[in-house]
């Protein structure tokens, strides 16, 4: 099915409205009205607050779609399915509509929105059978349709044109058939004819374009009968499901400030920040990500640094440098040749003798200082500065991901004591051995409701109420202590990859000269090496309090110090790394979640 092909001066014969072609919306760049993203690059350090999200389920995304719809209905005076098509052509930002409502007048936003302003519902006076101009066949008027622009088709032509459009991936903006008519059609039209086939449904539902009465709600609800009439009523039905689902989706997908839980299997939850993009919320989940790219988190780190960190630590690069570095590809057969000693001539196995300094292939008569008939001295200093520097490289990378992955791995092995405290708390409860002993890790255990994979189901809000005398400070304090194990060693892990592109790397060379990335290096390196220290500490010392699980006030207070001086050298750490460092590039800009205390963990 194509669109109808007939040039402008066929425009007589559609049914029409006088002026539909004021809307040719194929650029509607030209002046900047179409919000295709936010073009929030990394640029300037965060000034976000608060913890600045909110966890939301199937039910508060449909309430939060629906209070935005009313809020333009009121505002812009339109009916809910119009609302609906602005707001997704504004990604859901409504502020930015509203703005554009201010600086232009709400007629110029509707059109380019794709929305018909100052149209008639339907044809007038047309009494006779209709012309489709995509099929060519004669319709009575109660078989055809008419959009908000005015273009009128046979039902049949709207119908494949819709299943088309939501195949191809474009069922929010299905635009009007008629040619460089951008109007997008109405989502209570489309509806009513994907919901009916060919009949009297149709012709009450959709004939002239004039007696759809469905409402935004109504279309959803048509998602559950997604079996239609007819021959076709599979396919239509399909197609009726895809459309309502998209249209419902979009909130989340097309919203610049929503995104789903990346968790795996998917936990039904999405993520609403209030403003800032670059945070690392927390889903009910227990699953803990960066909002802006999806990813672990991985502050301090950008999200562009990270990707790169992610390609070499999982992908092949750091492989490929290695062969660099230490290898040299045969010229006869090319495979990688590693020279283990002697002098500069090496032999394959495929039996080919070659030059190890320039690698083109030579006889096998030599000396020590040099190939019979082979002379390649004057490339000798460019390749061994080559070779040098990837071998530098190599051992740089290594250096910086060794100690990454430490702390990685004590990140996990944290998680597991911590589940098996509890565990074994857990089963010294149910069998009555010295229980008296371990209340108050037994209230830790009601209170954080942690199960054997580490997730929390609550924060410890409001739980100081029923501990009793002590508060929460004589009931989780090495629970607490844990958990600031974990969220110190994902910092100090992120920490290394940070380092490897900050100082020495390409990234932002030209922002900092050699002596003023040595003073850096040496201010971060400090910092870094404090907080590593604290934490190998009150590791040590949740270690000694897990294992006898005695109740020594002495040890109880070190590990609290511990747990709180931790907390602050991270907040610290943090306010260097944005003020210090990235907040001195002069090139380019760079823009991190920025590190809220874990007040649960320390109060």
């Amino acid at each position: 099915m194509r669109d109808g092909e007939d040039s402008g001066e066929d425009s007589g014969s559609y049914v029409e409205a006088s002026d539909a072609s004021d809307y040719d919306y194929e650029d509607d760049s030209s002046d900047g009205m179409h919000m295709d993203a936010h073009t929030d690059g990394e640029a300037g350090p965060s000034t976000s607050t608060g913890p600045g999200w909110s966890v939301l389920n199937q039910e508060a995304i449909e309430r939060l779609q629906a209070e935005a719809v009313n809020d333009v209905v009121s505002i812009l005076g339109v009916k809910p399915s119009v609302a609906k098509t602005v707001l997704m052509f504004f990604r859901w930002d409504k502020e930015a509509l509203l703005t554009k409502v201010a600086e232009r007048d709400p007629e110029t936003v509707l059109k380019h929105a794709g929305v018909a302003v100052g149209m008639e519902a339907g044809p007038s006076g047309v009494v006779g059978p209709i012309t489709c101009q995509v099929c060519y066949s004669e319709a009575e008027p109660a078989e055809a349709t008419t959009m908000d622009c005015g273009h009128t088709f046979c039902n049949d032509c709207w119908r494949q044109h819709f299943k088309t459009q939501i195949g191809d991936g474009q069922a929010r903006t299905i635009r009007c058939m008629a040619h460089k008519c951008g109007v997008v059609c109405d989502e209570e039209k489309v509806c009513i004819l994907l919901k009916c086939d060919r009949g009297p449904a149709s012709a009450s539902g959709a004939g002239a374009g004039s007696g759809a009465s469905a409402s935004g709600s109504g279309a959803s609800a048509a998602a559950g009968g997604s079996g239609g009439s007819g021959g076709a009523g599979g396919e239509t039905g399909e197609a009726l499901e895809r459309y309502t689902r998209s249209l419902a989706l979009s909130y989340v997908e097309d919203n610049a400030r929503v995104n789903f839980c990346p968790s795996v299997p998917w936990c039904g939850h999405a993520i609403q920040v209030d403003g800032d993009p670059f945070v690392e919320p927390e889903c009910k989940c227990g699953k803990v990500f960066c909002f802006k790219c999806l990813k672990d988190p991985h502050t301090p780190c950008t999200c562009k640094m990270w990707d790169e960190w992610d390609e070499k630590i999982h992908g092949d690069s750091e492989t490929r440098n290695w062969f660099m570095a230490n290898t040299k590809p045969c010229p006869k057969c090319s495979k990688p040749v590693e020279k283990n000693g002697g002098c500069n001539l090496v032999m394959c196995k495929c039996g080919q003798a070659f030059c190890w300094l320039c690698g083109a292939a030579t006889g096998t008569a030599h000396t020590w200082q040099k190939i019979e008939g082979h002379s390649c001295g004057r490339w000798k200093d460019e390749l061994d500065r080559k070779i040098d520097a990837a071998q530098r490289n190599h051992k740089r990378y290594m250096h910086y991901f060794e100690r990454y992955k430490l702390h990685m791995d004590s990140y996990s092995k944290e998680g597991v004591k911590r589940s098996d405290l509890l565990r074994r708390i857990g089963e010294m409860v149910e069998t009555g051995i010295e229980a008296r002993d371990y209340t108050w890790l037994v209230r830790a255990l009601d209170q954080l409701k942690v199960g054997e994979g580490g997730k929390r189901e609550a924060r410890g809000e409001g739980g100081g109420a029923d501990m009793g005398e002590g508060g929460r400070e004589g009931c989780t304090w090495l629970v607490r202590a844990l958990d600031q194990l974990k969220v110190a060693r994902g910092v100090l892990s992120n920490s290394y990859a940070f380092a490897y592109f900050f100082f020495g790397g390409e990234m932002y060379k030209e922002d900092f000269s050699e002596q003023d990335n040595k003073r850096n290096q040496d201010l971060f390196e400090e910092q870094q090496q404090r907080l590593e220290g604290e934490v190998e500490r009150l590791s040590g010392l949740v270690e000694e309090c897990s294992e006898s699980l005695t109740i020594d006030s002495d040890a109880r207070v070190r590990v609290i110090n511990s747990t709180v001086s931790i907390e602050s050298r991270i907040v610290k750490f943090f306010e260097m790394i944005e003020t210090d460092l990235y907040g001195r590039l002069q090139s380019c800009s760079a823009q991190i979640a920025v590190y809220h205390p874990k007040r649960n963990l320390v109060a």
